[in-house]
């Protein structure tokens, strides 16, 4: 599941994956790896993403 679109937010909002990784305690590598599609990350995780980027869940997909 290649999931581009957090990353695409992430960007238009000018936060750095080290920053929203950050702010989300969890490692830069971990969110790359989301990002990517190398990791599913779980339903609470996309939660914790929605929300520090002020998105709906499904704005994510």
């Amino acid at each position: 599941m290649e999931n581009n679109k957090i990353s695409i937010i992430r960007k238009r909002q000018k936060i750095s994956q080290t920053e929203l990784a950050e702010r989300l305690n969890i490692d830069r590598t971990h969110l790359n790896k989301v990002e990517n599609g190398k990791v599913r990350p779980s339903v609470a995780l996309l939660e914790r993403i929605a929300a520090e980027l002020g998105v709906s869940i499904q704005d994510l997909f």
